[in-house]
């Protein structure tokens, strides 16, 4: 893989023999400005001041190379020959994730030296260490979430602008940015760690960091060899997708959060499988926005599923539909498990089912909306994607703070799952809703053929 086609001329093209001498004489001069010529010592400013310069190099330079890096190719219309050749996959993958960014990783790695040497002065070796490793393994989970936000773009087969990449830049660096600094504020001095807690388990705030960074990097990483797999017309089940929700789903359900105000009927839903369910639906909004609505592959998902095909059926059906699977069964379990004491009579326990029902069906109403929507539309594109979140964003918003005005709480069970009071609207309103939402996507599937 490191001996890649791709992954080669990827970097011939960024080290040419001046770009490879300046990248350290830039770099040897800012610190040598910095440490005055050895005068001053090697200290918390000299080590702060490296790793702002990683941090630029690597989040902020790398992660738009690593944004373009297949952007560019089809941009210069390079890219569907790339596809057609021998390459393989997994490297194409590397060459893509780590050749096209091979210089600013070039600077970074300077730069993490010298910060490294700083932190030796009043750290311990394994904090350093450990601070060292944090920095590199957020940068590769910020360069694997900028490449996979863009392949995901480029199955959509939408257009890419600067604001499009700023985007899968923003949500990169935030993605890696804030377990970085968590991790980072978790060292102390002189061998004192914070502590965080896991399952009831204490750990090492600063290890377990560095164990999730790593984790999620992974899971980044096989993201990105899965669209390009899907690039190449290979074919690709939803394990993968579906591993990473379960471990999503695993991990944030461990946590240990601090208590917030809310509905006293909240207090009733165990927390890891409400946390559980969070996780996954949102995972479902994510997917449901991200995937390819192309009218292509629903027909050829009608064809499988007559054809009885199961196998062609999980490769080609929704991702978000799988991952509301998860949700329900995750919605399931809370409701299940509900500590039942908080109520002194069978209608109280009724509400908290009753409220757990309504939220999965407003996820389902919302999942479809978006289908719903999308298949309207010839091509499917991120416009109606836009428009779909917009009404969403407006039925969740405007429209309850309307019914509040007009004093119609009747309403509100129509935008909101209702878990102050319970009423009968509270599961009739969604139901007749993903009633109303499942008749327009059954048109709409219609339609198609």
């Amino acid at each position: 893989m490191i001996n890649g086609p791709d992954f080669r001329r990827n970097l011939w093209l960024e080290f040419s023999p001046h770009r490879l001498i300046a990248m350290p004489v830039i770099l040897g001069a800012m610190f040598m400005l910095v440490t005055l010529g050895g005068r001053s010592p090697l200290d918390e400013t000299s080590g702060s001041i490296a790793a702002f310069a990683f941090v630029a190099l690597i989040f902020v330079w790398g992660t738009r190379l690593a944004s373009e890096a297949v952007i560019s190719e089809v941009h210069g219309r390079t890219w569907d020959q790339q596809r057609l050749s021998a390459i393989g996959a997994w490297q194409m993958a590397w060459g893509k994730l780590f050749g096209a960014t091979a210089y600013a990783w070039y600077g970074g790695l300077i730069c993490m030296g010298f910060y490294t040497v700083s932190r030796a002065s009043y750290l311990t070796p394994g904090a350093v260490l450990v601070a060292a490793a944090l920095y590199i393994t957020a940068g590769v989970l910020a360069h694997a979430l900028s490449l996979a936000l863009s392949l995901q773009a480029v199955q959509r087969r939408r257009a890419f602008g600067r604001v499009q990449v700023l985007w899968y830049q923003a949500v990169a660096v935030v993605s890696a940015g804030i377990p970085l600094y968590a991790g980072l504020k978790g060292l102390g001095e002189h061998g004192t760690y914070a502590m965080t807690t896991w399952f009831g388990y204490s750990i090492i705030k600063a290890h377990f960091m560095l164990g999730a960074i790593t984790a999620f990097a992974a899971w980044a990483l096989a993201g990105v060899y899965a669209l390009i797999r899907l690039e190449l017309m290979h074919r690709h089940g939803p394990w993968a997708w579906l591993g990473f929700v379960v471990f999503a789903m695993i991990f944030f359900s461990g946590l240990d959060y601090p208590s917030w105000s809310g509905p006293v009927v909240l207090t009733a839903l165990p927390g890891p499988p409400s946390v559980a369910f969070i996780v996954a639906a949102v995972a479902a909004y994510v997917m449901a926005f991200g995937e390819p609505k192309q009218r292509v592959r629903f027909r050829r998902l009608e064809n499988v599923w007559r054809g009885r095909q199961w196998r062609r059926v999980l490769e080609l059906v929704p991702r978000s539909v799988l991952t509301l699977g998860l949700a329900v069964g995750a919605a399931v379990a809370a409701a299940a498990l509900a500590d039942t004491s908080h109520f002194s009579n069978i209608a109280g326990v009724g509400e908290i089912r009753l409220a757990v029902l309504a939220s999965v069906l407003f996820v389902v109403r919302d999942i479809g909306f978006v289908y719903a929507v999308s298949l309207k539309h010839e091509k499917g594109t991120g416009g109606a994607d836009a428009r779909a979140f917009l009404f969403l964003v407006l039925a969740y918003t405007l429209l309850p703070a309307l019914a509040q005005t007009i004093d119609m709480k009747m309403l509100e069970a129509f935008f909101w799952p209702q878990w102050q009071e319970t009423t009968p609207w509270t599961i009739l309103a969604p139901v007749m809703e993903v009633a109303v939402i499942g008749y327009l996507l059954r048109r709409r599937l219609r339609n198609l053929t």
